[in-house]
């Protein structure tokens, strides 16, 4: 069993990124719901298996990835990937959906207790560097909001109202300290590039989780949300001319669900001003979710791709050294 512990944590992310794009294929073409919603169920899930399997083999595994300030902060995205594929699984088996969506949020708030315990940690004993705040760390504390964008038909209405603002409010206060220590620092080296697609998703997530938990949306809110998901998501289609030529690591993974977001924050947006009757600016931007929709679904199908490659020929490589031995 000890390619069981290799198995990457960084794979939540794809499973994340999985998940939500079946799950926005099936919201835009709910004709083909069912078919779209086997990618959480039979791909998303078994990721999320495998992850769940190596840390129960060894527990001590989630110990060491909760202290590393990078794996730490995208241990979450395993959470984040399981409240989808409880919404996925919400029609066929309810009950079972909702503990399991339940369970995530709870276990996602654990993660980011433990998250932020060993950061004051590091800051106490004088090894914190501002250099180690990387993008991923909007993940434990912004990513709760996939709390409220899987939230229809849960229940818990309050719940998810306290955690999407504590998603809101904690992305407020870590924008600025995150664009003066990738603005003003040390340039982020390459291992942990990756992550700087991170930044396109806290925006469109607030976005999508608050076009789909509120009946009456702040207009004022929504114009200071859509222009900075905008902006945040082109930062982020620039900057990968850059990502793509990196080698590929198990961070690939973070350039899934941020595209995946961006396009399912416009598609609500497009919903919300088509039904207060803002036609023009609603087919606008459908055209503009139209087009996300397409690039995150090459994308999230290039990064599968790329982990399949890699780690079968890294399986294969590891029994032939087995076999030689």
């Amino acid at each position: 069993m000890s390619w069981l512990q290799k198995v990457p944590t960084p794979l939540g992310g794809l499973a994340l990124g999985i998940a939500s794009l079946g799950a926005i294929w099936g919201f835009v073409l709910p004709e083909w719901e069912e078919a779209f919603l086997l990618l959480p169920k039979f791909i998303s899930a078994p990721l999320l298996a495998l992850i769940l399997c190596k840390f129960l083999v060894k527990p001590s595994l989630l110990m060491d990835d909760l202290r590393h300030p990078v794996v730490g902060s995208v241990l979450p995205t395993c959470t984040m990937a399981a409240m989808v594929v409880a919404q996925s699984l919400l029609g066929n088996l309810p009950e079972f959906a909702r503990s399991l969506w339940l369970v995530a949020v709870f276990a996602h708030l654990g993660l980011l207790a433990g998250f932020m315990f060993h950061r004051w940690r590091d800051f106490s004993a004088g090894i914190f560097t501002y250099e180690q705040m990387i993008p991923s760390w909007f993940i434990p504390p912004i990513g709760i909001i996939v709390a409220a964008v899987s939230s229809v038909g849960m229940g818990y209405e309050f719940l998810v109202s306290v955690l999407f603002t504590f998603g809101v409010v904690s992305y407020a206060v870590e924008l600025p300290l995150m664009l003066y220590r990738i603005l003003f620092r040390e340039r982020m080296v390459d291992a942990v590039l990756p992550t700087f697609a991170v930044m396109g998703a806290p925006a469109s997530l607030s976005m999508a989780g608050y076009l789909t938990i509120s009946d009456a949306p702040d207009p004022v809110l929504l114009v200071l949300l859509v222009p900075l998901a905008l902006c945040m998501t082109g930062i982020v289609y620039v900057a990968f001319i850059r990502l793509l030529r990196l080698p590929f690591s198990p961070g690939y993974a973070a350039f899934t669900f941020p595209l995946v977001i961006g396009s399912t924050a416009l598609f609500k947006l497009s919903g919300y001003l088509d039904s207060v009757n803002y036609q023009d600016a609603a087919i606008l931007f459908d055209r503009l979710a139209w087009g996300e929709l397409i690039i995150s679904s090459v994308m999230v199908s290039y990064v599968a791709v790329r982990y399949c490659w890699y780690y079968s020929h890294s399986l294969m490589a590891a029994r032939r050294l087995t076999y030689m031995s």
